[in-house]
């Protein structure tokens, strides 16, 4: 399996750093290809300019964009990790999202018809939250995850298969925290089995 984890969090010395390490490890080990995208690190530019737009609209896609299309064709798993900020993704992934899925590469229409261009592709996602009442009911993730996996990844023809979500990580104790390693190891070995 090629397994691709696209990372979002500025602070490389977190706890979804951590969890982004545990999940290649984790692949690493299991003897498969693996390909860390740390946005913050690559230095991503996430605005979508009228300049990339323009060149996209005459099929000519910028070379950064280019670049990380290339990341995504490669894989047969794509792991996104990062915290939830203001009931969303960091603006850094977000600008990766529009800049890189972009119609003529991730999709296309006919007539008023989308027609999703990535049906291979496996998304599995990892989030970390401060707080563990950062939704009060379930109505707030459900409606995070249609964002996430229908109106982006599903519009795209990808297949979330796992979402997870780890809450109150700034208060959890040392047990708490090896705990939630050892479930990403063992979410890591199911995913190999859904590439």
């Amino acid at each position: 399996m090629k397994a691709l984890i696209i990372y979002a969090n500025y602070k490389e010395q977190s706890f979804t750093a951590a969890i982004r390490d545990t999940l290649a490890e984790s692949f690493h080990n299991n003897g498969h290809e693996v390909v860390v995208r740390d946005l913050y690190e690559i230095k991503f530019n996430p605005v979508l300019s009228k300049k990339d737009l323009e060149s996209i609209d005459n099929e000519v896609f910028p070379v950064d964009i280019m670049n990380e299309q290339k990341f995504i064709q490669w894989a047969d798993m794509i792991c996104f990790v990062y915290p939830v900020w203001w009931s969303g993704m960091p603006a850094i992934l977000k600008g990766y999202i529009e800049r890189v899925l972009v119609m003529g590469y991730a999709f296309d229409f006919e007539g008023d018809e989308a027609i999703p261009k990535l049906k291979n592709k496996k998304i599995a996602i990892f989030n970390t939250t401060g707080s563990k009442n950062v939704y009060k009911d379930e109505s707030g993730l459900q409606a995070l995850n249609k964002i996430t996996h229908d109106c982006i990844f599903g519009f795209c023809g990808m297949q979330t298969v796992e979402h997870k979500y780890f809450t109150a990580i700034s208060k959890a104790s040392t047990e708490e925290k090896n705990a939630i390693f050892d479930e990403v190891r063992d979410i890591a070995t199911k995913l190999l089995g859904k590439a």
